[in-house]
């Protein structure tokens, strides 16, 4: 699997640049809040298939024709971490995170999965990049996980699994407490696909 969109080998993107992409990111938000609202299972799993298959032909399209990868390099190239230009970008991660926990899951699990992977996990890197460029981050704060972010995700991830998915505030705090957990984890594997498990299997259990 892809590194992590925190690595530190890779330069991170201008502020700007990853305002935008956490912008686009924060859109998948209306899966879940949809799936709270009454949506039908079979509906979002359609909705999600089409786009997981479209990201997945993209991602084989780019590598595998020259002509696209050019096209798709201009329009997303500034918005792309170093690594996602030889790997999978985490859109797609994100995609096919979410279409899993919606086959997977009961609804309430999936409904809290989906939020803290859309919600949760870009507002700890949009907190982290604050703080870690403010006057106030400590020195071994600048460029990785913080502490900021990892609270900003908590937070976050809480409110829409308590008031979305209908867990008590005690399970909510458990429920957020593991995404930002797995936000927070040093490892290869995609934040995407780390928050959206693990959250979404604490929220199973404790369904």
């Amino acid at each position: 699997m892809a590194p992590s969109h925190h690595t530190l080998t890779s330069p991170p993107l201008s502020l700007r640049h990853e305002f935008v992409r956490k912008a686009l990111h924060l859109s998948a938000a209306v899966f879940p809040v949809a799936y709270s609202l009454g949506a039908q299972r079979n509906t979002l799993e359609m909705f999600l298939a089409i786009i997981s298959a479209f990201a997945i032909l993209t991602e084989a399209l780019r590598r595998a024709n020259a002509t696209v990868g050019a096209a798709f390099e201009r329009a997303f190239g500034s918005l792309i971490r170093q690594h996602e230009r030889r790997s999978i970008t985490g859109a797609t991660w994100l995609a096919f995170s979410c279409l899993i926990a919606v086959v997977v899951l009961s609804r309430s699990a999936a409904i809290a999965a989906l939020w803290c992977a859309a919600v949760g996990d870009p507002v700890a890197t949009i907190a982290g990049r604050v703080w870690s460029t403010s006057g106030a981050a400590k020195s071994g704060e600048k460029g990785g996980k913080t502490v900021v972010g990892s609270l900003a995700c908590a937070a976050a991830s809480f409110v829409g699994v308590w008031m979305l998915a209908g867990y008590s505030p005690a399970t909510a705090a458990v429920i957020a407490a593991g995404a930002a957990a797995a936000e927070a984890m040093p490892t290869r594997i995609d934040d995407n696909v780390r928050v959206t498990s693990v959250a979404g299997a604490i929220a199973q259990f404790l369904a």
